[in-house]
């Protein structure tokens, strides 16, 4: 069992209701009227704040996964602090990349998604860096990925033409 991703999932879902409880008490300190069941949607119809990953949060989560992946000593936390202050990158989505890239170093599998232009990114960076021998342990990690993907049915096309045109690449 993959305790990390399990951490790293239920970060995230303390994280939202740590939002859920600020916004209440905001509405109480504000002393509304309304009833409290009309002041907030239910957290699965409040929309998600999602900011589109950027290159440069992806090349600043590639640094740091660099950095863990030659001292799997450092505190990821710390990390994900640090490139959510640098590029607004949400910090669990920091870590869970930070993390992610690490496992592609690695040749491991991982289980949270990197988009399809992100992974691109990182296997090219890969591919400059460490060459071929790091570009077959990333694609390794890829392969697997697709492979878990598949198993709880998400289609995983746009990362498998990723891994296709990486693939190529191989002599």
């Amino acid at each position: 069992m993959q305790y990390e991703t399990i951490i790293l999932e239920m970060m995230g879902r303390i994280q939202k209701l740590e939002e859920e409880v600020k916004e209440l008490r905001v509405a109480m300190e504000a002393g509304s009227a309304a009833p409290i069941e009309t002041q907030f949607k239910p957290a699965e119809t409040q929309p998600k704040k999602n900011v589109k990953v950027t290159p440069e949060m992806t090349r600043l989560c590639y640094e740091k996964a660099k950095a863990v992946y030659r001292n799997p000593y450092l505190d990821t936390n710390d990390l994900a602090n640090e490139v959510s202050a640098q590029t607004r990158m949400n910090f669990d989505t920091a870590k869970m990349n930070i993390y992610s890239i690490t496992q592609l170093l690695k040749g491991e599998e991982y289980k949270r998604l990197l988009s399809a232009d992100s992974l691109d990114m990182c296997l090219e960076m890969i591919s400059n860096e460490f060459g071929q021998d790091g570009l077959e342990k990333a694609l390794t990690a890829v392969k697997l990925h697709i492979a878990y993907l598949k198993t709880i049915g998400n289609p995983a096309w746009k990362l498998q033409n990723v891994y296709n045109k990486y693939k190529n690449r191989i002599k």
